[in-house]
């Protein structure tokens, strides 16, 4: 019985520390930077602009996806979107950024340019892991980290979270930051 007992606490302790060891992107109070990707949908498609710039103090969220995983991505963009239409008089404004190889971004831009259609508000681009944006923006890109969420308005960051999941708990938890963020 107690062997079964501290078995389960060893298991208990390595996910908590493998939670706090996947941390990702800036904390709260430090400043957003402008970055450069390359955009496939929303308001700055076709361009490279820079997304905080264009939108300076206004409530906005990032979300910083490792790798192209569809399903997430559409589920973040969804949510996003509807919460975009909703807070149109708080000028609320949301990007996906996804971290990918120079392998994936034909697939990127082809699939953007469809999601575009889908999703009328929220912005979607892409930048290599080479870009130097990940690097300021402190995104941790091992497999450990499938995204990172911030909000921010005034250019510091309100909110972070690490490893959404792109289901009714984490939408809802992202949901709950972009209400704060606009209050």
């Amino acid at each position: 019985m107690n062997s079964k007992l501290a078995f389960s606490g060893v298991i208990v302790a390595g996910a908590v520390l493998a939670m706090a060891a996947a941390n990702s992107g800036l904390n709260k109070g430090e400043s957003v930077s402008p970055f450069h990707p390359k955009h496939v949908a929303g308001a700055l498609k076709g361009s490279t602009g820079c997304f905080p710039c264009t939108f300076q103090n206004r409530p906005q969220v990032q979300v910083w996806m490792n790798g192209v995983d569809e399903k997430a991505i559409t589920a973040f963009a969804g949510a996003l979107d509807t919460a975009m239409a909703k807070n149109t008089g708080a000028e609320f404004k949301a990007m996906i950024v996804i971290v990918a190889p120079k392998s994936a971004h034909k697939m990127i831009e082809d699939k953007g340019a469809m999601m575009g259609e889908k999703f009328k508000n929220v912005s979607i681009a892409y930048l290599d892991a080479s870009n130097p944006a990940v690097k300021a923006y402190k995104i941790n890109t091992s497999d450990e980290v499938k995204n990172t969420v911030f909000a921010y308005k005034n250019w510091k960051v309100v909110d972070k979270m690490v490893n959404v999941t792109p289901d009714a708990k984490g939408l809802s938890a992202l949901g709950g930051a972009v209400s704060t963020l606009v209050k």
